[in-house]
């Protein structure tokens, strides 16, 4: 009987030396730490998309800034344009009434001095046509800088709106892999908690043994 006894004290034993063991290498292999690359803390996130759209807004504020320039000087050219175009219609017909009025008239001195009169309008009609182009042409430059510059707000916009789906597709991709990680340690928790009640179980019957044999030998 006491051979028995001792055999199933060994066995229970040894099976606690087992269970102690593989909790003990279980226990150091689990205390590394976990090597976690691309993570970010919420802070440094926040931080990193501050400066960013920080950034962007700059972009923006300054394409702003020169569609304002850009809408001023249309409007200038517009107004300069009108003008240039009324003195321009005036100084037309103000020559073809000088032109009928040489035709009509058989004075030699009045003719010269028509002529005169007719030859300065002449010059005067000359500048503004010139003018008239060159506005024309400011307006044409200014209102494809326009466009130009709408498409850079909405190159801008478009960038911007990547970066920040790329944040947030990032933030996603890192929140399952500290789920999959937190999940992976609770398994490791259950796991130590199932050894732990095994060892506690193994360390109940030792000593159960141990007592029965003490009061056995007592009598």
């Amino acid at each position: 009987m006491q051979q028995k006894m001792n055999r199933i004290m060994f066995l229970v034993l040894g099976l606690i030396i087992g269970i102690g063991g593989t909790m003990m290498f279980g226990s150091h292999k689990a205390a590394q730490p976990v090597v976690v690359t691309g993570i970010q803390t919420p802070a440094d996130m926040k931080s990193t998309s501050v400066l960013v759209e920080a950034k962007f807004q700059e972009r923006l504020d300054s394409l702003s800034q020169t569609a304002d320039n850009l809408n001023r000087k249309v409007s200038s050219s517009k107004t300069e344009l009108q003008k240039a175009k009324h003195d321009n219609k005036v100084l037309l017909e103000l020559v073809d009434t000088l032109l009928a009025h040489s035709a009509q008239t058989t004075d030699t001195a009045a003719k010269l001095a028509q002529c005169d009169s007719l030859g300065a309008t002449v010059q005067e009609l000359i500048v503004t046509t010139n003018l008239k182009d060159s506005l024309y042409e400011d307006m044409t430059t200014a209102l494809q800088a326009q466009v130009s510059n709408k498409d850079s707000v909405i190159s801008t916009q478009q960038e911007r709106y990547n970066v920040l789906r790329l944040s947030f597709d990032q933030s996603l991709a890192q929140q399952d892999l500290l789920t999959a990680q937190h999940l992976g340690l609770e398994h490791k928790l259950k796991g130590f908690k199932i050894k732990n009640k095994l060892l506690s179980a193994g360390v109940c019957i030792i000593s159960g043994i141990a007592a029965y044999q003490f009061i056995h030998q007592q009598h």
